[in-house]
């Protein structure tokens, strides 16, 4: 399969430099305005997130244009879909940089696109803040390449360590989406696992998209663990939970990370998902300047304000940051993102030698229809 996509992005890359080459420094004909693209998945069952993605950068934006801009250029957002697949992944950013010249790319959400889509910006040396979790995107040698969000091997020690410390639990069954985010994810927290004496008892898998669990449900429920690992995103893990507590399956349900951190989840998951636990980066409760001002940002849009609008957001304003003190410099630019320090939404920001950021999350559950932090992050 790694063959098959290398082949396919050298292809596509050759096939877009002979479509334009006109286009290669994200500026407009007229020189006034920087291009940079949305890798994010507006179409199908991931879509949501994208659109997510989308307010928070066009929040962010909006903002960045109304106070002079770049270096008096303004920004212009590209929207392409990568439908959370990796083949369209390839095909967005190729033409994001190929044909609309876009100088830096926002994206993806989900990690096995944004790997493959990486190879292509990594080749064509365009900055990419990407919001995968997987700890294999730290491994890319990728130095265009930097995470928004924290990686699973930050995340997945703070939900194990609070889950063996303060809910006792000792067997743990797993049940994550067969896909690069959750296969990561999952070996992360067996290794994890192994120092804090809490043993797996059952992994069971799903494809992204599917509806039924019973079989894996079914499964879980003969081995008495004590709780059940879902690494996914808020449409599966809702009907997860429902079909569990219609299976009778009476235990502690919590994820690794907060990519299902989203009003949608409640709203699907009903009581289902009441006292689900997971670690987080944000808490949109937060009385913070930096989340007061995204609000009235936000309200005054007519924005949803969603942790990934807010982290979207952020991605966008430290990214500008970097781009006015690169001044257009593509290796001045990609130097100014390495090295920036920014107070944002979701925290400090700034990144280490693998473009991951450091940040402590903390851990959160939904209580009474709504989400609350039970531990602050250290």
């Amino acid at each position: 399969m790694k063959k098959i996509l290398s082949f396919m992005v050298l292809a596509v890359l050759l096939v877009g430099c002979s479509a334009n080459t006109s286009s290669k420094n994200g500026s407009s004909k007229d020189g006034d305005t920087i291009k940079v693209g949305l890798q994010a998945p507006m179409t199908g069952d991931n879509a949501q997130y994208g659109q997510d993605m989308k307010n928070g950068v066009e929040l962010a934006f909006k903002k960045i244009n109304s106070d002079g801009g770049i270096n008096g250029k303004k920004l212009e957002l590209i929207v392409g879909d990568d439908k959370a697949t990796p083949t369209e992944a390839v095909a967005v950013v190729n033409k994001m940089i190929m044909n609309d010249g876009v100088k830096a790319i926002i994206g993806g959400y989900n990690s096995s696109p944004t790997i493959a889509a990486q190879q292509v910006s990594g080749q064509a040396k365009v900055l990419h803040l990407h919001m995968g979790a997987s700890p294999e995107l730290s491994k890319q040698n990728n130095k265009y390449l930097f995470r928004v969000i924290l990686t699973g091997s930050v995340y997945v020690p703070a939900v194990m360590k609070y889950m063996t410390e303060e809910k006792k639990v000792k067997k743990i069954a797993a049940i994550y989406e067969n896909t690069d985010y959750g296969l990561t994810m999952y070996q992360a927290a067996q290794e994890v696992a192994k120092n804090l004496g809490v043993e797996f008892v059952d992994t069971e898998k799903y494809n992204p998209g599917d509806k039924n669990f019973s079989a894996q449900l079914s499964k879980i429920k003969t081995v008495n663990a004590d709780a059940v690992m879902v690494v996914g995103l808020y449409n599966e893990v809702a009907l997860i939970e429902q079909q569990a507590k219609q299976a009778g399956l009476n235990v502690q349900f919590f994820s690794p990370d907060d990519s299902m951190y989203s009003k949608q989840l409640i709203t699907l998951g009903g009581a289902a998902v009441e006292n689900h636990i997971f670690a987080s980066m944000i808490d949109l409760n937060s009385t913070s300047a930096q989340m007061t001002e995204f609000k009235k940002l936000a309200e005054k849009n007519n924005v949803p304000a969603q942790a990934n609008t807010a982290i979207a957001f952020d991605a966008a304003m430290a990214l500008s940051k970097a781009l006015a003190k690169g001044s257009g410099d593509m290796e001045k630019d990609r130097d100014a993102l390495a090295n920036i320090q920014y107070q944002g939404i979701t925290g400090p920001i700034k990144f280490d030698k693998n473009g991951d950021r450091a940040n402590t999350p903390m851990i959160m559950q939904v209580k009474n229809g709504n989400f609350v932090v039970i531990k602050q992050s250290e």
